[in-house]
Formats: structure tokens, C-alpha cells, sequence
């Protein structure tokens, strides 16, 4: 349950009751549609989609019966995304065998409103399982482009290899979103894994650092630190206006966590580091931030008994069982630390009681993993899991003599980031534990900015005596926002910002030798495939963010083979 410093009832009521129909109601079909099986197609509007389906289409939550169909419509010229403008406006749904949208599976209609942003979700069941699809929505005056999705494979089926494609931290002012282009082009994906920073919240800047965007025509809207509702609604408008994210929604389903840009940075259930008392109640912005969300990702709701739940468990067949985890809502707040979450020897780190997860999460996570029966089991995770330290990690039976992990000491050795699962160390050592009886656990994670392939041991100081790991963990590159060296450099510390990589690589061999793999200044995505035997990664780099039509190459490809959690160089790219 939400944790009681922070008032459940208070949140939701915030959220308005608009906000509940949308967690809980609205990517079903409303009490004011209609929906039918089979027929022929209802639509024959003709018009202009660029005026009244802006935003384009999307696709989630992929289940092997069900999927969730998204668009937002724009009633009038002045209904714009925040504007709570527009009349209500009955709009038309169908979702057909084939793109030529003569073999109608369902259809339906939908009243849009200005109190859901005009955002529209119909969870539509009774589908075959692991089948593509393809949708699209109209008003009186206008039809949306076409939109295609699959379904997951059956509980009982035994794929022989599903892939995923992998995005995180869109900074809008810092590029082009060409690395969706590239996954949108794609036909061997199962499903988008968007690990979260969907949107940032900052102004015309990134943080104290200058973005680039007014040199090639990309400012954020509106042009400030987004606050309230309407904000974060003009916001999510902006992005959803760009024209490859709407290739990448309008072509496959995404999976989709949030992290902490979609409220603000470094927040946890309280506060956040970029948050104070002259922009109100951080309370009102927490709600403002998480109904936006809801209403304009492809989402159904979690949990009927607990609307502001965001983790879920989603299975793929034999093959793949999906944990989606929300590290933000429930954790307390970050160790002390030097700077932005770098560098601490704060006592806290190593505290029992302190969580990111929550109660409720934490024994759901430990259950599923203790009793799942797929081959891989991987958790869509939002900031990294491996141990990350500064200096050698002393072998495990000094280091529980010298430190006993009761958060009554520093941390030893002192962990490099806390803003990460590093900064609940005793959570962390909890949650290793079960993975290692789990088996064949992969951790999938954005946040960084850096692309990663980690092995994951349970006692750091003694890897390099018996190379004991528990678990893998990749880390993709984020689509434009600026890695360590670059976000240093834009702060001015001028020289210095040269010395940090080599550093960051020397603590990484010396220190850290269970990172097998670490490239920190591209941007890209990524593409995870799960096959009978092994997981493979390949990393995808763009070669340039601030040009639109940039290319895409792989520059590296990781494995871990099925029964053993190490890393190994994959012989080859996954083939297209």
C-alpha cells in the first residue's frame, strides 16, 4: 500500500476524479461507448488526420487476449494538449486482421473529454494470442493514420526467441528522436521497452547546463520548468507531436515505466531534488505528474483496488516472465551524497529499513521470482542494480566484520552512486538473494545516458576469487540526453570534464571488474533478444543527435547463456 507520510486519499483526490476514471475506467470502454464483434468497417469519414489526431496512434500492455489502443483527438483548433478546451466528441474505434481493414475483428465508440486531456484508451479483450493487428480511430471530419500491434504469445506457448526493443531518456532539446525512427523501421520486435524519461520536466535548459535545441529549431513547450497539470499536458503534447515517436508508437506495443523526469528529477515519495517550496506542494505536482502520464501513455489500469499502482508482471509465453517495477513512489529519500547522486559515506546507505521498492512491491517481486517457471526471468528496471563502488571492495568476511550492513557505519566500500539501487544497499544484498535461487535473471535498465553490460555479484570483494554473479544487467543508451562527461562539461568545470572518463574507466577495471562493458558518450537504443539457450543485447548507436536523418550502426553485441549469469561477447549483430 502507499506509505502513510504521504497521504494516499490526498493524492488521489488531487488527481481529481477525472484522474480516477482515467487510472481505473477509462482504457476500457466508458459508459457512454459501444463496442462490436466483427462486421464490416464503420468508417468512411474522410478528412484531414493531421488536424484532428495530431498525436498520432499507439499500442500497450500486451497480453496474449488483450491490448490497449491509444489516440487523443482534437476537437477544435483550440483544444491543444492543457488547454481544457474542447467540446466532447464521439469517436470511432476498429481493429481489423489486415491494414486494409477488411477483416473487422472489433469496433466501437468513445465520447473524448476535456477532463482526460481528449486522451482515449480502449483495452481491447478477446483477441488471439501472439497475432498482429491493426487499428485506427476517426470523428465525423477525420480519420487517424493506422496503427499496428501484436498480442503476447499464449501462457503455454514455447517461443522459440522473442526480441525487444529497449529506449530511454528522450531530452527533446537535446536532439532528434531518430533512434525511435530506426526501431520503428524494425519487424522483429515483439514490443518497445521504455524504461522511462518519457519526457523531462526541465525549461529551456538541463538543469544549470545549456541544451543545444535552439540551434536546430527544438525549444521546449511551454518554455519553463513544467508544475502543474496543464504543463505537464502541453509537455506530453509536444512530444507526442514529434514524428518519429509516432512511428515507433504507430508500430509496435510498448511497455512502459516512468522514472524520474516525468515528475522531476531525483524524486522519490516525497520530495524530489528538483523541486522546492516556490513551486508549491510537491504533493500537487506528484498528481499533476502522474495523471499526465496516464493519460497520455498507452496504459490499463494496474491494480483495481490500488489505482495509483504502476508494477506489473507480464508473461510471454514459457520463455520470458516481465516484472515492471516502479522505483519512485515508494522509496525513501537518497543517501546524502556529494553531487547529484554521485559519491557518498552516508550511514543510510546501508540501513534495513530504508527501501526503494515499498513493502507491498518488495514481497510481490520475491514471490514472482521464487515461483516463476519461464526461462528468462527479467525485470524492467529503471536506475542500475549492479554494485557500483569506489576502491576495491574488500572480501566478504572482512567487509562483515568491519561493516555490518545495520546502516550504523559508512558504507565500505563507499558506493560511487546513491541515487541508484547503490543507495539502499541492504535492499539491494535482499533482493540478490533471491535472485540467485531465481536463476536466469536479467536486468534490463535505462536512467544512465551510458550503455552497460554488468554481471551482478552478491559479494563484490570476492568476484575476483570465484567470479560469483547472480544475475546480468543491461544498461541501454539513452535517445539524446547527455552522458557523465557531457552533462560535466555543460557545467563549466572546464579541464576537468576531460579527466572524468578516464577516471570513471580506471574505477571500472580496478574497482569494478564485473562491468564487462561500458561506452559513455553515444546516444541510440537497443535490442534485447531472449532465445531458448541465451540472451543476447545489441547496442545501437546514432551517429549523430542533433541531424534528423543521422544513420545507426551497432557498435556492440553481450550475451549470457541460459544457466549461468556471466557475460560473454556475442559472436554477431542479431540479424535483421
Amino acid at each position: 500500500m502507499y506509505h502513510p507520510h504521504l497521504s494516499r486519499r490526498q493524492l488521489l483526490s488531487l488527481m481529481g476524479a477525472s484522474a480516477v476514471t482515467v487510472v481505473a475506467t477509462a482504457c476500457g470502454t466508458s459508459e457512454s461507448s459501444s463496442d462490436t464483434k466483427g462486421g464490416a468497417s464503420s468508417i468512411t469519414a474522410t478528412g484531414d488526420s493531421a488536424r484532428r489526431f495530431r498525436h498520432g496512434v499507439a499500442s500497450g500492455e500486451p497480453l496474449p487476449e488483450a491490448v490497449v489502443i491509444w489516440t487523443r483527438v482534437t476537437p477544435s483548433d483550440d483544444a491543444l494538449p492543457g488547454s481544457n478546451k474542447g467540446a466532447p466528441t464521439e469517436v470511432f474505434w476498429e481493429l481489423s486482421r489486415g491494414a486494409d481493414f477488411k477483416t473487422i475483428v472489433q469496433s466501437g465508440k468513445v465520447m473524448s473529454s476535456a477532463a482526460r486531456d481528449h486522451t482515449l484508451h480502449i483495452d481491447v479483450t478477446g483477441l488471439q494470442a501472439s497475432t498482429p493487428y491493426w487499428y485506427r480511430f476517426a470523428t465525423q471530419d477525420g480519420v487517424s493514420p493506422t496503427g499496428r500491434t501484436k498480442t503476447a504469445p499464449a501462457l503455454n506457448a514455447k517461443p522459440a526467441a522473442l526480441r525487444f526493443g529497449m529506449v530511454t531518456c528522450a531530452e527533446y532539446e537535446f536532439g532528434f528522436f531518430a533512434a525511435y525512427r530506426h526501431l520503428a523501421a524494425r519487424n522483429d520486435i515483439e514490443a518497445v521497452l521504455h524504461m522511462g524519461d518519457y519526457i523531462y520536466e526541465f525549461g529551456t535548459s538541463y538543469g544549470p547546463v545549456a541544451t543545444p535545441g535552439a540551434g536546430f529549431g527544438r525549444v521546449h513547450n511551454p518554455p519553463k520548468e513544467i508544475t502543474t497539470l496543464s504543463d505537464y499536458r502541453t509537455r506530453y503534447g509536444q512530444y507526442r507531436s514529434d514524428p518519429d515517436l509516432q512511428k515507433l508508437h504507430a508500430r509496435h506495443p510498448f511497455i512502459t515505466i516512468y522514472d524520474d523526469h516525468e515528475i522531476a528529477n531525483d524524486w522519490w515519495r516525497e520530495g524530489a531534488e528538483n523541486h522546492d517550496d516556490s513551486e508549491g506542494a510537491f504533493i500537487d505536482r506528484l498528481a499533476a505528474g502522474l495523471q499526465a502520464w496516464r493519460e497520455w501513455l498507452p496504459l490499463r489500469p494496474f491494480s483495481a483496488t490500488d489505482p495509483l499502482r504502476a508494477w506489473r508482471r507480464m508473461q510471454f509465453g514459457d520463455l520470458v516472465d516481465l516484472w515492471a517495477l516502479d522505483t519512485r513512489l515508494y522509496r525513501d529519500q537518497q543517501p546524502t551524497n556529494a553531487i547529484v547522486g554521485y559519491g557518498s559515506v552516508d550511514p543510510a546507505v546501508d540501513s534495513p529499513t530504508r527501501t526503494m521498492l515499498g513493502a507491498e512491491q518488495k514481497t510481490w517481486l520475491k514471490t514472482g521470482l521464487a515461483d516463476s517457471t519461464a526461462r528468462w526471468k527479467v525485470l524492467s528496471n529503471q536506475v542500475p542494480f549492479y554494485p557500483f563502488v569506489v576502491g576495491a571492495a574488500l572480501p566478504n568476511v572482512l567487509e562483515q566484520l568491519l561493516d555490518p550492513l545495520d546502516g550504523t557505519l559508512p558504507p565500505l566500500p563507499a558506493t560511487l552512486t546513491v541515487e541508484d539501487w547503490n543507495g539502499y544497499r541492504a535492499e539491494q544484498q535482499e533482493m540478490m538473494a533471491v535472485m540467485a535461487e531465481a536463476k536466469n535473471v536479467v536486468v534490463l535498465t535505462g536512467d544512465y545516458h551510458e550503455s552497460f553490460a554488468a554481471e551482478v555479484p552478491i559479494h563484490p570483494g570476492d568476484y575476483l576469487l570465484n567470479g560469483n554473479s547472480v544475475a546480468v544487467e543491461f544498461i541501454c543508451p539513452s535517445v539524446t540526453s547527455p552522458g557523465l562527461s557531457e552533462t560535466l562539461e555543460g557545467v563549466g568545470i572546464g579541464p576537468l570534464s576531460s579527466l572524468i572518463n578516464p577516471v570513471f574507466e580506471l574505477n571500472l577495471t580496478l574497482a569494478n571488474p564485473w562491468v564487462k562493458y561500458h561506452e559513455g558518450f553515444s546516444n541510440g537504443f537497443a535490442v534485447v533478444e531472449f532465445g531458448r539457450e541465451r540472451t543476447q543485447m545489441d547496442y545501437w548507436f546514432i551517429a549523430d543527435r542533433s541531424k534528423a536523418e543521422t544513420t545507426a550502426t551497432v557498435a556492440a553485441s553481450w550475451e549470457v547463456r541460459q544457466g549461468a549469469a556471466k557475460l560473454f561477447k556475442a559472436a554477431a549483430p542479431l540479424t535483421v
